[in-house]
């Protein structure tokens, strides 16, 4: 639906709905679009602070653009909502805005999610020397946690847990013990 914020799959219509379920922003949106058919565009610099504000709600449900040359209804929008898309099977459907909000309470799926997790803070990560196993240290691995988690310490303990992330006796050192499984693989 072009610059929005992202709804949860399931429920991109509930922004359009709630722009549109007000009588002030559904006049102004009908308004834009008429404009547009008449080959004109609405002038936002017109509008009452009332109806900027009508617009910036319009424009957050993607419903409308605001150019340089004024205000443009977004085609696409409700052929966007209608769209079916398959439901996302990766290990990513575990969060939302790019975190973990909450721990999946199936062993498979915390696997899942513990396995991609673990896979994404060492894919970057540089082995000691050439040939060795890449190693972070407990800050490294909690720092790249944290871009996926406000708990790094408790996934990086259930990491260790599983047996996905191993760590040196005086829990300094980490290094991954079991390869990424594959897109789809059954855990379990």
């Amino acid at each position: 639906m072009g610059e929005t914020n992202p709804a949860p799959e399931g429920n991109r219509w509930r922004p359009v709905a709630a722009a549109l379920a007000d009588r002030r922003r559904l006049h102004l949106y009908a308004r834009a679009v008429l404009a547009a058919d008449d080959g004109e565009r609405l002038d936002p610099k017109g509008l009452t602070s009332a109806e900027a504000k009508s617009l910036a709600v319009l424009q957050n449900a993607g419903l409308v653009r605001v150019g340089e040359r004024g205000v443009e209804p977004a085609a696409s929008v409700f052929a966007d909502l209608l769209t079916v898309r398959p439901p996302d099977t990766t290990a990513r459907r575990f969060l939302v805005n790019g975190k973990v909000e909450s721990y999946p309470r199936k062993r498979a799926d915390r696997l899942e999610l513990l396995h991609f997790l673990a896979g994404e803070v060492f894919e970057h990560a540089r082995p000691p020397e050439p040939g060795l196993r890449p190693v972070l240290t407990e800050k490294e691995l909690t720092t790249r946690l944290a871009a996926f988690t406000a708990d790094p310490a408790a996934i990086r303990r259930y990491l260790v847990d599983e047996g996905i992330v191993a760590r040196d006796a005086a829990g300094t050192q980490y290094w991954l013990t079991r390869p990424r499984p594959a897109e789809g693989m059954e855990f379990a």
